[in-house]
């Protein structure tokens, strides 16, 4: 919010939350509350599910604070790389149905591709980010068919080698690719998710954006230059301080990450590095697997619901062949070595379905699977616990680079909501041993 708002109170929005929470968990309601009070958020969503029940479902600001529309129920959000999450999960559901295997070589399923030292690469790298194409050259947008070329010419970046580097936006392109062609309809990843996941599911995720749902999508807004000034300020704080290193400033000037970042992801969107306020959105009918999906926090959160409830739908009353096999979730979830990531210059400890275990501040002690889209979205669950969350929103915010998947916002109503789990799981285990 503007700074005459965020530290006079004087003309301020008046950003009402609105939306469902059960009593148990009013803490991550106050937290999300607290979020705009601070006014530190625009527009947002966040939901959570514990056990395959929805305990939070809220929305609160606007969606476009110009004409006063509320961010509500109905609103969509980009969520960037959070996105990924989605795309991974249409893999695992490939995978379950025998249609594609992790271990095997991309080339089997696209001979073209086997050229440029990419001839040993196997699906397993590539939704992992070793598949040595962070980046392309160049890209062309106006026929699918003529960029599955340029992706197929495409030199490995490190002469063959499975290097962890971060494909922020060309694995969706090549996992589309890959999904054509063994799809028996010939469907990319996004029809596949609208014809046979969505309406199952009650879900809404969108590769593409027809334009009768162009006027639900919410805007972005990017700091205003105080906030940025504070990002600054902050970052020279934990340099002085030997929280971070010169190294790490140095890492962001370097040439792998800006090619990785500065690759364009559809005709009429603007790099991440030169995104500076997107106001409008036009349709978008070039899916981006990677970083162009159109969805809400509800959505994320209940997707999660269905993989912690074994890839069952939360309410089956026809018993109807889960999205997912058990045996495909234990496969897809299983932990693979920790590994550097040289676009990202973090370690990671990714999982054989592409997803990362992932820890955020106050609550390191519990791990979750999923990942983050650029701006603080979020999109994890954690089988042992039963709790999926998503967090949406539309300010992108960063007061303190602490780590590279979402950010205060979304980490605060976790906090919350896995304090309460805890909670709940202790008195239900001294209950039992009374018993």
């Amino acid at each position: 919010m503007p700074l005459p708002c965020r530290f006079l109170r004087i003309g301020c929005l008046d950003m009402k939350v609105q939306g469902y929470v059960t009593p148990e968990f009013i803490g991550a309601k106050k937290a999300f509350v607290k979020n705009f009070e601070n006014g530190n958020e625009v527009g947002a969503s966040v939901a959570a599910y514990y056990n395959g029940k929805l305990v939070v479902d809220l929305q609160g600001g606007y969606a476009d604070r110009e004409a006063k529309r509320k961010y509500d129920e109905d609103t969509l959000q980009i969520v960037f790389s959070s996105t990924k999450v989605m795309s991974s999960i249409v893999i695992a559901y490939l995978v379950d149905r025998g249609l594609l295997n992790y271990d095997e070589k991309i080339s089997t399923y696209w001979p073209e591709f086997a050229q440029g030292n990419k001839e040993n690469v196997t699906l397993l790298d590539l939704v992992n980010h070793r598949a040595g194409v962070n980046y392309i050259d160049k890209s062309e947008f106006e026929d699918i068919d003529k960029l599955a070329k340029i992706l197929a010419d495409q030199p490995h970046l490190f002469d063959g080698v499975p290097v962890r580097a971060y494909h922020a936006v060309t694995r969706g392109w090549y996992l589309n690719e890959i999904v054509r062609r063994v799809d028996p309809k010939h469907r990319t990843i996004g029809q596949i998710i609208s014809e046979e996941i969505l309406k199952q599911y009650d879900l809404e995720f969108h590769l593409s954006l027809p334009p009768n749902l162009v006027p639900r999508v919410a805007n972005i807004y990017t700091a205003p230059f105080a906030e940025k000034f504070m990002l600054m300020r902050n970052l020279l704080l934990d340099l002085w301080n030997k929280k971070i290193s010169i190294s790490f400033i140095l890492n962001f000037r370097d040439d792998l990450l800006i090619k990785t970042f500065n690759q364009t992801i559809s005709p009429d969107f603007p790099t991440i590095f030169t995104l500076e306020e997107v106001t409008k959105f036009e349709e978008f009918a070039f899916e981006c697997p990677s970083a162009l999906g159109f969805t809400n926090a509800k959505s994320i959160a209940k997707l999660g619901a269905v993989i912690t409830n074994n890839g069952r739908s939360l309410n089956d009353k026809n018993k109807s062949k889960p999205l997912l096999s058990k045996n495909t979730i234990d496969l897809m979830s299983t932990k693979l070595p920790i590994a550097w990531d040289h676009v990202i210059k973090r370690n990671f400890t990714p999982s054989v379905g592409g997803f990362v275990y992932l820890k955020f501040p106050g609550i390191e002690d519990v791990e979750f699977l999923g990942w983050g889209g650029f701006g603080g979205s979020i999109f994890v669950w954690n089988q042992e616990l039963g709790i999926s969350f998503g967090y949406a929103m539309n300010g992108i915010w960063r007061p303190r680079m602490n780590g590279f998947i979402g950010d205060e916002r979304g980490y605060s109503v976790l906090k919350e909501i896995v304090n309460v789990v805890k909670k709940l799981k202790n008195d239900q285990s001294d209950s039992s041993s009374t018993k």
